[in-house]
Formats: C-alpha cells, structure tokens, sequence
C-alpha cells in the first residue's frame, strides 16, 4: 500500500470536510439573519433554493426550514400543504415531531385552537413512543411544545421560571429574546405584572433591531401591557 497517497487522500479529505462545515454554518448564520433578524422571509427562501442552500441542505431539510419562512409570511396554503405531505409520508420521527412543533405554532397563530389541541396530543404521543436516545434528543422540542401549549392554549404560565432561566442560558440574542417574551407573557398569566415588565424589557433590548422591537416597546409603553398574548411565537 503507498502510504504516502493515503495520507494525501486523508488529509484531502479532512480539509474539504471542515470547509464544509465551516460553510454550511455560515449558510445556516445568514439564514438565520435574513429572517429572524431582518424579517425578510421571502429572502430566506430564495437563498435556500440557490446552488448553496442545495448543496448544504437536502430536499427534506430544506422543506423543514421553509416551514418557519412560510409561517412567518403567513403563507396557509403552503403550510398547510407542508403539514398534510409530512402526515402522508414516513418522516423520520425527529423530524415528524419538529413538523408538529411547527404546526402547534401555526394552529395558534390562526385561532385554530381545537386542531392546536389535538397537535398537542399527538406531540406527547409521538415521543412518548420514542427510544431513550431521541428522547435525550428531542427532548428541548418538547419542552418547547409544553411552552407554546401553557402559555396560549391553556393560558397558564406554570413555566415562568423555567423560561426566564432559559432566557438568560442563551447566548444568541434573538432566542434569548424570544425566551424572555415568552417568560414575560407567562409572568403575566401568573398576575405579577412587575416581573411581567423586566422580562419585557430585556426583551426588547435583545431583540433591538428586528421588526418585534417596537411591537415590544408599544405594549411595555401600554398601561396595562395591552395586546401582550397576541404576539405569539
């Protein structure tokens, strides 16, 4: 064996590997950009559908990441579309349960709360049936659903504390904001309207700049935080 071509080969190998990656996480950073930063949903989506979006993400993949442009667009028929192509063929069950996470999202967004109901059910059965691994997994996709549910379909903010922790775990801004909101609008189910306050004032410097900022800053400005369950993420 010429070991001289194999580590030629190998270290070829590695090298394209880690450029790779490296570039896939600068797609996967811009994207993120273009629409939760910028709120440019149609943006996202032509960058997912460029020689780059393609080469860094399957087809499957690229279906799930649309779901978040079109929900933000507000796009019914092609979620709904989405959602009834991802019932009809055998999704790994990762996947499958990102998929309800996302329409648990969309149900509420569009005061379908009947169907949210039945999202939710379906959300607990699916992992409930999952193995100890992809619980370990999935598990933060859960807890994510168990948020969306308290907060906006039984209107209960039993998470408050768990969900402002959260919020000050995470280092990217916009999650982190995002979390604090959601921490905000549970202190407010809970009736401690100070607490209510702080959260949404965090949340609004770490969402400084995105289109929710001044959405944020009008309901703390409100005397009695008017239209703070409306937003919903």
């Amino acid at each position: 064996m010429n070991w001289t071509f194999f580590w030629i080969i190998l270290i070829i190998g590695v090298a394209l590997y880690v450029a790779w990656m490296f570039y896939s996480q600068r797609e996967v950073a811009y994207l993120s950009i273009l629409l939760y930063r910028n709120g440019d949903a149609d943006a996202y989506l032509k960058e997912l559908d460029t020689f780059q979006g393609k080469l860094y993400f399957n087809k499957r993949l690229r279906m799930l990441m649309s779901i978040d442009a079109w929900i933000a667009k507000g796009d019914k028929e092609q979620l709904e579309h989405a959602f009834k192509d991802a019932r009809e063929h055998r999704l790994p069950m990762g996947d499958r349960l990102i998929v309800l996470q996302k329409e648990l999202v969309f149900c509420i967004q569009n005061d379908k709360i009947e169907r949210a109901e039945d999202v939710e059910k379906d959300i607990e059965k699916l992992y409930e049936s999952m193995g100890n691994t992809q619980k370990k997994k999935y598990a933060n996709t859960l807890q994510e659903s168990r948020y969306t549910a308290a907060i906006y379909i039984h209107h209960s903010g039993k998470f408050a504390d768990e969900i402002e922790k959260k919020a000050k775990e995470v280092k990217e801004e916009i999650p982190s904001g995002v979390y604090f909101y959601k921490a905000a609008q549970s202190w407010y189910l809970k009736k401690e309207n100070k607490k209510c306050r702080e959260d949404l004032e965090k949340a609004v410097q770490k969402l400084k700049g995105t289109p929710d900022q001044k959405t944020i800053q009008d309901i703390l400005d409100s005397k009695d935080l008017d239209g703070i369950l409306e937003m919903r993420f």
